[in-house]
Protein backbone atom coordinates (compact mmCIF):
# COMPACT_ATOMS: atom_id res chain seq x y z
CA UNK A 1 0.00 0.00 0.00
CA UNK A 2 1.22 3.53 -0.82
CA UNK A 3 1.94 5.84 2.06
CA UNK A 4 -0.51 8.79 1.61
CA UNK A 5 1.06 12.31 3.15
CA UNK A 6 -0.67 15.09 4.58
CA UNK A 7 0.77 17.10 2.10
CA UNK A 8 -0.56 14.51 -0.62
CA UNK A 9 -4.00 14.84 0.82
CA UNK A 10 -4.06 18.73 0.67
CA UNK A 11 -2.60 18.97 -2.30
CA UNK A 12 0.57 20.89 -1.19
CA UNK A 13 4.25 20.48 -1.58
CA UNK A 14 6.41 17.10 0.03
CA UNK A 15 8.43 18.26 2.54
CA UNK A 16 8.93 19.89 6.11
CA UNK A 17 10.69 22.88 5.03
CA UNK A 18 6.96 24.11 3.72
CA UNK A 19 5.07 23.19 6.94
CA UNK A 20 5.08 23.63 10.55
CA UNK A 21 4.02 20.56 11.38
CA UNK A 22 5.20 16.67 11.15
CA UNK A 23 3.73 15.63 7.12
CA UNK A 24 3.03 11.88 8.78
CA UNK A 25 1.60 9.33 6.60
CA UNK A 26 -2.37 9.24 7.23
CA UNK A 27 -2.25 5.28 6.37
CA UNK A 28 0.55 4.06 7.80
CA UNK A 29 2.61 4.37 11.48
CA UNK A 30 5.34 6.85 11.72
CA UNK A 31 8.04 6.16 13.83
CA UNK A 32 7.95 9.19 15.50
CA UNK A 33 7.26 10.54 19.15
CA UNK A 34 6.50 13.71 21.09
CA UNK A 35 9.43 14.36 23.23
CA UNK A 36 8.84 16.16 26.42
CA UNK A 37 12.44 17.70 27.06
CA UNK A 38 12.00 19.44 23.37
CA UNK A 39 8.61 20.94 24.90
CA UNK A 40 10.23 21.95 27.81
CA UNK A 41 13.18 23.75 25.57
CA UNK A 42 11.03 25.55 23.31
CA UNK A 43 10.28 29.10 24.27
CA UNK A 44 7.10 29.27 21.62
CA UNK A 45 3.53 30.23 23.22
CA UNK A 46 1.86 26.38 22.41
CA UNK A 47 5.40 24.56 24.07
CA UNK A 48 4.98 26.97 27.01
CA UNK A 49 1.50 26.22 27.61
CA UNK A 50 1.45 22.27 27.09
CA UNK A 51 4.60 22.55 29.11
CA UNK A 52 1.88 23.61 31.80
CA UNK A 53 -0.50 21.23 30.94
CA UNK A 54 2.22 18.43 31.06
CA UNK A 55 3.62 19.01 34.36
CA UNK A 56 0.47 19.68 36.10
CA UNK A 57 -0.55 16.00 35.15
CA UNK A 58 2.81 14.52 36.79
CA UNK A 59 2.28 16.79 39.65
CA UNK A 60 -0.90 15.22 40.16
CA UNK A 61 0.36 11.40 38.59
CA UNK A 62 3.27 11.16 41.17
CA UNK A 63 1.18 12.87 44.41
CA UNK A 64 -1.59 9.86 44.08
CA UNK A 65 1.21 7.73 44.38
CA UNK A 66 2.76 9.31 46.94
CA UNK A 67 -0.52 9.12 49.03
CA UNK A 68 -0.68 5.59 47.79
CA UNK A 69 -4.97 6.94 46.20
CA UNK A 70 -5.50 4.06 44.37
CA UNK A 71 -8.65 5.38 43.12
CA UNK A 72 -7.08 8.73 41.80
CA UNK A 73 -4.43 6.53 40.41
CA UNK A 74 -6.61 4.52 37.87
CA UNK A 75 -8.33 7.71 37.31
CA UNK A 76 -5.42 9.35 36.15
CA UNK A 77 -4.50 6.24 33.83
CA UNK A 78 -8.38 6.42 32.49
CA UNK A 79 -7.60 8.21 29.52
CA UNK A 80 -3.76 7.91 29.37
CA UNK A 81 -3.35 4.60 27.02
CA UNK A 82 -2.73 3.90 23.59
CA UNK A 83 -3.53 7.37 21.09
CA UNK A 84 -3.36 6.50 17.55
CA UNK A 85 -4.83 10.14 16.66
CA UNK A 86 -1.39 11.17 15.77
CA UNK A 87 -0.37 8.31 13.82
CA UNK A 88 3.01 8.10 16.04
CA UNK A 89 4.17 4.81 17.15
CA UNK A 90 4.66 1.34 16.61
CA UNK A 91 0.67 0.97 15.52
CA UNK A 92 0.49 -1.96 16.01
CA UNK A 93 -3.62 -1.48 17.56
CA UNK A 94 -2.53 -3.29 20.40
CA UNK A 95 -0.04 -1.38 22.67
CA UNK A 96 -0.15 -4.62 25.20
CA UNK A 97 -1.18 -3.39 29.14
CA UNK A 98 -0.69 0.14 27.69
CA UNK A 99 -4.09 0.21 26.64
CA UNK A 100 -6.23 -0.19 29.69
CA UNK A 101 -6.14 2.33 33.63
CA UNK A 102 -5.87 -1.48 34.66
CA UNK A 103 -2.55 -2.41 32.62
CA UNK A 104 -1.09 0.93 33.17
CA UNK A 105 -1.20 0.49 36.94
CA UNK A 106 0.52 -2.73 36.21
CA UNK A 107 3.70 -0.65 34.15
CA UNK A 108 3.74 1.58 36.93
CA UNK A 109 4.27 -0.77 39.49
CA UNK A 110 7.42 -0.13 40.47
CA UNK A 111 6.74 3.37 41.08
CA UNK A 112 4.58 2.24 44.30
CA UNK A 113 8.18 1.44 46.02
CA UNK A 114 10.44 4.28 44.14
CA UNK A 115 7.83 7.58 45.02
CA UNK A 116 8.93 6.90 48.70
CA UNK A 117 12.87 5.98 48.58
CA UNK A 118 13.50 8.90 45.77
CA UNK A 119 11.97 12.42 46.96
CA UNK A 120 13.38 13.74 43.66
CA UNK A 121 10.79 12.08 40.89
CA UNK A 122 8.50 14.89 39.26
CA UNK A 123 8.95 15.23 35.69
CA UNK A 124 7.48 13.44 32.74
CA UNK A 125 10.43 11.83 31.68
CA UNK A 126 11.14 9.80 35.05
CA UNK A 127 8.49 7.61 34.46
CA UNK A 128 11.05 6.41 31.28
CA UNK A 129 14.05 6.73 32.76
CA UNK A 130 12.41 4.69 36.32
CA UNK A 131 10.22 2.14 34.56
CA UNK A 132 11.53 -0.90 32.85
CA UNK A 133 9.72 -0.54 29.44
CA UNK A 134 7.71 2.28 29.34
CA UNK A 135 9.60 4.34 26.67
CA UNK A 136 8.65 6.37 23.48
CA UNK A 137 6.07 4.84 22.71
CA UNK A 138 4.02 4.43 26.13
CA UNK A 139 5.19 8.32 27.39
CA UNK A 140 4.13 9.89 23.71
CA UNK A 141 0.70 8.25 24.18
CA UNK A 142 0.58 9.72 27.08
CA UNK A 143 1.43 13.08 26.32
CA UNK A 144 -1.14 13.21 23.49
CA UNK A 145 -3.66 12.35 25.70
CA UNK A 146 -3.04 15.07 28.18
CA UNK A 147 -2.45 17.49 25.18
CA UNK A 148 -5.21 16.67 22.71
CA UNK A 149 -7.28 19.43 23.01
CA UNK A 150 -3.73 21.60 22.04
CA UNK A 151 -3.29 19.05 19.12
CA UNK A 152 -6.74 19.59 18.27
CA UNK A 153 -6.64 23.61 18.08
CA UNK A 154 -2.96 23.24 16.33
CA UNK A 155 -4.82 20.86 13.82
CA UNK A 156 -7.88 23.14 13.17
CA UNK A 157 -5.22 25.97 12.82
CA UNK A 158 -2.56 24.42 10.19
CA UNK A 159 -6.42 23.24 8.32
CA UNK A 160 -7.59 27.20 8.22
CA UNK A 161 -4.20 27.65 6.55
CA UNK A 162 -4.64 25.42 3.52
CA UNK A 163 -8.01 26.17 3.20
CA UNK A 164 -9.20 22.31 4.43
CA UNK A 165 -12.68 22.41 6.21
CA UNK A 166 -13.21 20.45 9.11
CA UNK A 167 -16.84 18.17 8.42
CA UNK A 168 -16.74 16.34 11.67
CA UNK A 169 -17.66 17.33 15.14
CA UNK A 170 -16.10 14.91 17.56
CA UNK A 171 -16.06 13.97 21.45
CA UNK A 172 -12.57 12.94 23.14
CA UNK A 173 -11.08 13.46 26.49
CA UNK A 174 -8.31 15.72 27.06
CA UNK A 175 -6.42 17.10 30.60
CA UNK A 176 -7.50 20.01 32.63
CA UNK A 177 -4.95 21.81 34.19
CA UNK A 178 -6.12 23.83 36.20
CA UNK A 179 -8.64 21.50 38.05
CA UNK A 180 -6.30 18.39 37.60
CA UNK A 181 -8.62 16.35 36.22
CA UNK A 182 -9.77 14.48 32.60
CA UNK A 183 -12.50 16.54 31.14
CA UNK A 184 -14.33 15.26 27.77
CA UNK A 185 -15.29 17.86 25.61
CA UNK A 186 -16.64 18.33 21.68
CA UNK A 187 -14.51 20.13 19.17
CA UNK A 188 -14.66 20.36 15.31
CA UNK A 189 -12.03 17.81 14.13
CA UNK A 190 -9.92 16.50 11.37
CA UNK A 191 -11.16 13.19 9.97
CA UNK A 192 -10.13 10.61 8.02
CA UNK A 193 -12.27 8.11 7.15
CA UNK A 194 -14.25 8.83 10.62
CA UNK A 195 -10.81 8.31 12.63
CA UNK A 196 -9.37 11.53 13.96
CA UNK A 197 -6.32 12.67 12.88
CA UNK A 198 -4.23 15.19 14.81
CA UNK A 199 -1.17 17.05 13.72
CA UNK A 200 1.63 17.43 15.72
CA UNK A 201 3.80 20.96 15.77
CA UNK A 202 7.61 19.16 13.96
CA UNK A 203 9.59 20.96 16.32
CA UNK A 204 8.39 18.46 19.55
CA UNK A 205 8.93 15.41 17.67
CA UNK A 206 11.61 12.85 18.04
CA UNK A 207 12.51 9.30 16.40
CA UNK A 208 14.44 8.52 19.69
CA UNK A 209 14.33 10.32 23.53
CA UNK A 210 17.94 11.81 23.92
CA UNK A 211 17.11 10.66 27.19
CA UNK A 212 17.45 6.69 28.61
CA UNK A 213 18.21 5.04 31.45
CA UNK A 214 21.51 4.09 29.52
CA UNK A 215 22.37 7.66 29.28
CA UNK A 216 21.25 8.78 32.89
CA UNK A 217 23.30 6.00 34.25
CA UNK A 218 26.76 6.66 31.92
CA UNK A 219 26.34 10.65 32.14
CA UNK A 220 25.40 10.74 35.88
CA UNK A 221 26.03 7.90 38.08
CA UNK A 222 29.52 6.73 36.77
CA UNK A 223 30.62 10.50 37.09
CA UNK A 224 29.18 10.85 40.43
CA UNK A 225 30.69 7.22 41.15
CA UNK A 226 34.00 8.25 40.17
CA UNK A 227 34.03 11.33 42.20
CA UNK A 228 33.97 8.93 44.85
CA UNK A 229 36.63 6.68 43.61
CA UNK A 230 34.99 4.06 41.95
CA UNK A 231 34.94 2.78 38.19
CA UNK A 232 38.85 3.35 38.47
CA UNK A 233 41.61 0.95 37.88
CA UNK A 234 45.35 2.09 39.10
CA UNK A 235 43.90 5.63 38.76
CA UNK A 236 42.76 6.15 36.14
CA UNK A 237 39.10 5.82 34.72
CA UNK A 238 38.00 2.89 33.38
CA UNK A 239 35.90 3.33 29.90
CA UNK A 240 32.21 3.98 30.35
CA UNK A 241 31.93 1.23 27.40
CA UNK A 242 34.06 -1.22 29.41
CA UNK A 243 31.79 -0.77 32.67
CA UNK A 244 28.52 -1.13 30.52
CA UNK A 245 30.27 -4.09 28.61
CA UNK A 246 30.61 -5.71 31.71
CA UNK A 247 27.90 -4.98 33.59
CA UNK A 248 25.07 -6.07 31.14
CA UNK A 249 25.80 -9.47 31.62
CA UNK A 250 24.41 -9.42 35.10
CA UNK A 251 21.06 -9.03 33.75
CA UNK A 252 18.07 -7.86 31.32
CA UNK A 253 17.90 -4.63 33.68
CA UNK A 254 20.92 -4.02 35.49
CA UNK A 255 20.45 -0.55 34.04
CA UNK A 256 17.13 0.31 36.14
CA UNK A 257 18.52 -1.70 38.85
CA UNK A 258 22.07 0.19 39.02
CA UNK A 259 19.97 3.40 38.48
CA UNK A 260 17.35 2.69 41.31
CA UNK A 261 20.11 1.71 43.57
CA UNK A 262 22.19 4.56 43.30
CA UNK A 263 19.39 7.25 43.23
CA UNK A 264 17.65 5.89 46.45
CA UNK A 265 20.63 6.49 48.38
CA UNK A 266 21.79 9.72 46.34
CA UNK A 267 18.27 11.33 45.64
CA UNK A 268 19.93 14.28 44.36
CA UNK A 269 21.23 12.46 41.23
CA UNK A 270 18.24 12.77 39.18
CA UNK A 271 17.78 16.34 40.08
CA UNK A 272 21.29 16.67 38.87
CA UNK A 273 19.77 15.08 35.49
CA UNK A 274 16.85 17.07 35.25
CA UNK A 275 19.76 20.43 35.10
CA UNK A 276 21.84 18.93 32.87
CA UNK A 277 19.14 17.16 30.10
CA UNK A 278 18.44 20.31 28.64
CA UNK A 279 22.27 20.95 28.09
CA UNK A 280 22.82 17.18 26.23
CA UNK A 281 20.14 17.79 23.93
CA UNK A 282 21.79 21.10 23.20
CA UNK A 283 25.10 18.83 22.78
CA UNK A 284 22.38 16.87 19.97
CA UNK A 285 21.56 20.24 18.19
CA UNK A 286 18.23 19.70 20.23
CA UNK A 287 14.98 20.85 17.59
CA UNK A 288 15.69 18.47 14.43
CA UNK A 289 16.02 19.86 10.99
CA UNK A 290 14.03 19.98 8.28
CA UNK A 291 16.02 17.31 6.29
CA UNK A 292 16.46 14.73 9.07
CA UNK A 293 12.49 15.21 9.53
CA UNK A 294 12.47 14.27 5.83
CA UNK A 295 14.59 11.10 5.91
CA UNK A 296 12.97 9.99 9.23
CA UNK A 297 9.11 10.14 7.86
CA UNK A 298 10.01 8.65 4.23
CA UNK A 299 12.22 5.69 5.23
CA UNK A 300 15.34 5.74 7.90
CA UNK A 301 15.92 3.93 11.50
CA UNK A 302 17.78 4.60 14.53
CA UNK A 303 20.75 2.58 13.35
CA UNK A 304 22.40 1.47 17.26
CA UNK A 305 19.59 1.28 19.82
CA UNK A 306 20.36 0.46 23.28
CA UNK A 307 18.18 -2.74 23.52
CA UNK A 308 20.27 -4.31 20.48
CA UNK A 309 23.55 -4.16 21.66
CA UNK A 310 23.84 -8.10 21.83
CA UNK A 311 22.71 -7.72 18.38
CA UNK A 312 24.75 -5.27 16.63
CA UNK A 313 27.86 -5.19 18.64
CA UNK A 314 27.99 -1.38 19.46
CA UNK A 315 27.40 0.58 22.02
CA UNK A 316 23.93 3.01 21.79
CA UNK A 317 24.23 5.83 18.91
CA UNK A 318 20.70 7.27 19.61
CA UNK A 319 21.83 10.00 16.51
CA UNK A 320 23.05 7.07 14.22
CA UNK A 321 20.48 7.21 11.13
CA UNK A 322 20.51 5.09 8.55
CA UNK A 323 18.40 4.77 5.38
CA UNK A 324 16.57 1.67 4.23
CA UNK A 325 13.37 2.51 2.61
CA UNK A 326 10.05 3.03 3.80
CA UNK A 327 8.74 -0.63 3.61
CA UNK A 328 12.06 -2.36 5.22
CA UNK A 329 11.92 0.39 8.10
CA UNK A 330 8.45 -0.20 8.69
CA UNK A 331 9.14 -3.75 8.71
CA UNK A 332 12.04 -3.38 11.13
CA UNK A 333 9.84 -1.07 13.92
CA UNK A 334 7.10 -3.33 13.90
CA UNK A 335 9.06 -6.20 14.58
CA UNK A 336 10.84 -4.17 17.04
CA UNK A 337 14.12 -5.82 15.70
CA UNK A 338 17.81 -4.55 14.83
CA UNK A 339 18.64 -4.40 10.81
CA UNK A 340 21.07 -7.27 11.42
CA UNK A 341 18.48 -8.95 12.85
CA UNK A 342 16.59 -8.35 9.50
CA UNK A 343 19.27 -9.38 7.48
CA UNK A 344 19.87 -11.97 9.40
CA UNK A 345 23.85 -11.23 9.59
CA UNK A 346 26.52 -10.99 12.38
CA UNK A 347 27.39 -8.37 14.09
CA UNK A 348 30.26 -6.44 15.11
CA UNK A 349 32.61 -7.00 17.79
CA UNK A 350 32.52 -4.60 20.45
CA UNK A 351 30.26 -6.49 22.36
CA UNK A 352 33.04 -9.59 22.32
Amino acid sequence: MKKKHISERWNSVKGHKHHEFIDVATNSDNLLFIDPILIQNNSDEWSKKANVLIQSFFDAFYEAYRQADNIRKKELLSHAGEQNGTRFGYGRGDNGKGNTAQGLLEIFAPLEEHIFKISTIEKAEDSSILIPNFAEDGLSDMLTNILHDELNQFTSYQMAKYGIESEDLLKFWTWDGENKMWIEVERPAYAIEGKELLLVPKNIVRKNYLFSVHQYFTRIIIDRERKDGGYMFDGKPIPKREIVKKKRRSGKHWEYDETILHTQNQNDALREYHEKLPLFYKEKRNIVDDNTLDRWVYGYIVRYKPEFVDKTGYMEESWHIRYVGEDIAKTIHEKNISLEEYLNAPGGDYAN
